[in-house]
């Protein structure tokens, strides 16, 4: 059995810090605020870019959040470690592996700011801090018969939200989302990968 679980997954943290350091209002299916909120960002929106901001920002975590839970590109990557791989070819398999971002959209300067950089920081420290001691303590281990059992139904990826309460969605052929809390909790955690379902 093989799974992968991406408890820091950059461009879905990225659209979230977003969401919440700009105050974005957003429709659709989004999860809930995040564990650590971030100060508010120190560019300030029109009210146009706020409108077409949270307008987008749905659409565009929707694709990432499709993007994050596909397993790794294997092939992609071989193709770009190549040294025979064309010049030409290398931007779009680096795409390809990077996937959709709010950066594609809105450029990178709107993470250039002390908001995003302290968020990230603590962000990263959080999730070192709360590492099992040791292999039997990890969430995975505990909850072995579950996760053997939403693998079988094709589960391979597990994206882990740094946001507050529960949010458990199936994502693709093969991913699940699940709060840091659903994951941390025995019996959320058995809930959530028993809700597996391919979509």
């Amino acid at each position: 059995m093989t799974m992968t679980t991406d408890d820091r997954p950059t461009t879905v943290n990225e659209l979230l810090w977003v969401r919440e350091a700009f105050d974005l209002t957003v429709a659709g299916d989004a999860p809930p605020p995040l564990l650590d909120s971030p100060a508010p960002a120190s560019r300030s929106l029109t009210e146009s870019e706020r409108a077409r901001w949270a307008a987008a920002w749905p659409d565009v975590w929707t694709a990432v959040v499709e993007h994050a839970a596909r397993p790794h590109d294997a092939e992609a990557m071989d193709r770009l470690m190549r040294q025979d791989t064309p010049v030409e070819e290398r931007p779009a398999l680096l795409a390809r592996l990077a996937g959709p971002s709010w950066r594609d959209a809105f450029g990178d300067e709107v993470f250039d700011d002390p908001s995003h950089r302290a968020w990230d920081e603590r962000s990263f420290a959080s999730i070192r801090s709360a590492l099992p001691p040791n292999y039997e303590a990890q969430p995975e281990r505990r909850a072995v018969d579950h996760l053997a059992a939403a693998w079988r139904r094709g589960l391979g990826k597990i994206i882990v939200l740094a946001c507050e309460g529960t949010f458990v969605r199936s994502v693709g052929s093969s991913g699940l989302l699940v709060t840091t809390g659903d994951r941390d909790d025995n019996r959320s955690y058995r809930e959530a990968l028993a809700s597996f379902a391919p979509r």
